[in-house]
């Protein structure tokens, strides 16, 4: 579960307790997150609008003032728009599916005011359906879970010269190149740092085995021009 799911769970979570108020120890450990993160978590609920209040004592903790069963957030309606450009602009990204369901659920828990500006402003923009290489949706999953749990993952994987190998990967990360997403990975065949281009993984089995620390950068190695990490 990545940050934006966890946010929208738990204004869930406290929505659905309240009017009787939780603690953000009981929070924690239900999200599997340390008490600090937690913390954290809610300063940002209320950053954004979701109107929290605080109960304190032995007993107390945090609750969510009805409001319709729906949560508020304090975006306008062209940030919003900016956010739903960047999800579609991303398709067959690692995470895209993730990005698409989260912008739904950002767009179904606007006011009804600016949901209808959002749709208006959205609905004034144009692209080109591009063919963009991608994995399959079974395969991209099972990347982005070794990935995200830092696990090997087997994989079947068809090089750009037709050969077809059955590999071994320590799943570091994902690095976006001119002609699409790779996975960057440690190689357990060649016993070497390997990108794989995703749509050319045939089929992907993720196991339990963790790869331990091994740094992205350094696993990615050279590539050609600047490389940054997204804000």
């Amino acid at each position: 579960m990545n940050r934006l799911e966890r946010l929208y769970a738990v204004a869930e979570e406290l929505r659905r307790r309240s009017p009787q108020p939780t603690s953000a120890a009981m929070l924690a450990e239900r999200f599997g997150v340390t008490r600090r993160t937690m913390e954290r978590d809610l300063a940002a609920l209320r950053d954004a609008g979701v109107p929290l209040y605080a109960s304190p004592g032995r007993t107390g903790g945090y609750g969510v003032i009805n409001s319709g069963g729906r949560a508020v957030f304090s975006l306008s309606a062209e940030e919003v728009t900016a956010l739903v450009l960047a999800v579609a602009a991303t398709e067959g990204a690692p995470f895209s599916d993730a990005g698409r369901a989260a912008s739904q659920r950002l767009r179904d828990a606007l006011p009804d005011a600016s949901r209808v500006a959002v749709d208006q402003l959205v609905g004034r923009v144009r692209t080109i359906e591009a063919e963009r290489p991608r994995a399959g949706r079974r395969v991209q999953r099972t990347l982005e879970e070794a990935v995200r749990q830092g696990r090997v993952v087997n994989i079947d994987y068809v090089d750009s010269e037709g050969a077809q190998t059955k590999r071994a990967v320590e799943a570091v990360g994902f690095y976006c190149g001119d002609d699409g997403w790779y996975l960057i990975g440690w190689c357990r065949l060649r016993d070497d740092r390997r990108l794989f281009r995703l749509d050319r993984v045939q089929r992907a089995t993720l196991t339990r085995e963790l790869i331990g620390d091994r740094n992205v950068d350094t696993t990615l190695g050279w590539v050609p021009g600047p490389v940054t990490t997204p804000d």
